[in-house]
């Protein structure tokens, strides 16, 4: 049921991206933004416009390769924002589901990091549209101009290159959020973070290798590098909260 509730979240707001589209009317003088119906010109291709306009340089053509390939870009884009917008229900389903064989300490821990994780995802996926993608498809079709090539992108390799990277960065940004939660659970202590960084060096490669297509290292070190900082700043956080609560604990034994 649980699962169920969390995929009804997700197909709401994916209908409700896939049939409206943001417009801007004048009421009373002032400018607001409501849903219009259209299924055509949805808010899946709204952003889909404004990541291209965003990301690729000014020179690059997007270009349909077969009649579907439209409707597919556009309902990528359509699955992400509905991902987006319902990751608190998600999280918080999924904290509920696992409630049952918790603690009453552990229930209170996993609530106090539900908003974290969804917004660390949120701000992941934003970190990796506003500054992270630009830089690195410009670099990609630098080569292009370079050897004097005419820069084209089919739309639904774009689509999906660009939503599975822009996933994958999001789901990185949870690193800091598992790290701390379970040190607070004390599964892990805090020195382990700080003791294994080695491993978690070579498992932020393994994981920019997997998760980031592209050529020669350099998207799969664009996605390992926050990986690596991320983890450090999970072993520093997660090194706090042990000590704050091991001055609680003591406070309270005494």
């Amino acid at each position: 049921m649980r699962a169920v509730r969390a995929l009804i979240a997700f197909f709401v707001f994916f209908l409700i991206f896939f049939t409206f589209k943001f417009e801007y009317v004048t009421f009373l003088g002032h400018r607001i933004v409501i849903l219009y119906p259209d299924p055509y010109d949805n808010a899946g291709a709204q952003f889909l416009r404004l990541s291209e306009y965003h990301v690729l340089p000014k020179d690059v053509e997007l270009i349909a390769l077969k009649p579907t390939d439209a409707m597919v870009a556009d309902i990528y884009s359509v699955m992400f924002l509905a991902l987006l917008f319902s990751m608190p229900v998600i999280v918080m389903e999924a904290a509920k589901f696992i409630s049952p064989g918790l603690k009453k300490r552990e229930i209170q821990t996993i609530r106090s990091l539900g908003i974290p994780a969804a917004a660390l995802f949120a701000v992941g996926s934003l970190f990796g549209f506003w500054y992270v993608f630009p830089v690195l498809f410009r670099i990609f079709f630098y080569f292009d101009f370079a050897v004097g090539s005419s820069p084209t992108m089919g739309i639904a390799n774009y689509t999906s290159f660009f939503f599975i990277y822009i996933v994958s960065f999001g789901l990185s940004f949870e690193m800091p959020v598992i790290m701390v939660a379970l040190t607070k659970l004390k599964i892990v202590p805090a020195s382990f973070w700080l003791r294994n960084w080695r491993y978690a060096v070579v498992g932020s490669l393994i994981f920019g290798l997997v998760f980031s297509p592209g050529v020669l290292g350099v998207s799969m070190m664009i996605m390992a590098i926050p990986m690596m900082a991320l983890y450090f700043v999970g072993a520093f956080i997660a090194k706090r909260v042990e000590k704050r609560d091991q001055a609680m604990y003591n406070i309270a034994a005494d």
